[in-house]
């Protein structure tokens, strides 16, 4: 089966939602420029010639990471997925509540929670000025 036949099947056991339309059309145009490229290094120039299989595996390189972005972002790559404990209870730690956890760590600690410190950036002397008025 080709990597076009295998997002079919992927797709059909994903919630894909109407406003991922656009998404999954992509996604099918990755596939099948993939598809086309794999087939160029086993049946086409790229087989014989050594600067056309470099260049083709360089496309390969580019599409595969567009690809596996645009899987990410309908939630298909293992990444995207929330964490599956083993058991099937409930009883361990979500990934977000494990996330929020460490935001009232911070938030305790009086770290910015953001992971960014605005207060860093400002002059102290706007600040005195500020404070002034």
């Amino acid at each position: 089966m080709n990597l076009t036949g295998q997002l079919d099947a992927a797709l059909e056991n994903t919630l894909v939602l109407p406003r991922d339309a656009v998404t999954v059309a992509l996604a099918h145009r990755y596939a099948a420029a993939l598809d086309d490229c794999f087939d160029a290094l086993v049946n086409g120039d790229a087989a014989e010639d050594g600067a056309a299989h470099a260049r083709v595996v360089l496309e390969i390189s580019r599409l595969g990471g567009r690809l596996e972005a645009t899987l990410d972002r309908l939630g298909m790559s293992p990444g995207a997925r929330p964490a599956v404990h083993s058991g099937g209870g409930t009883s361990g730690p979500t990934l977000a509540a494990g996330a929020l956890a460490q935001l009232e760590r911070d938030a305790v600690a009086g770290a910015p929670t953001s992971g960014l410190d605005y207060a860093a950036a400002v002059d102290p002397a706007v600040a005195e000025a500020l404070a002034a008025d």
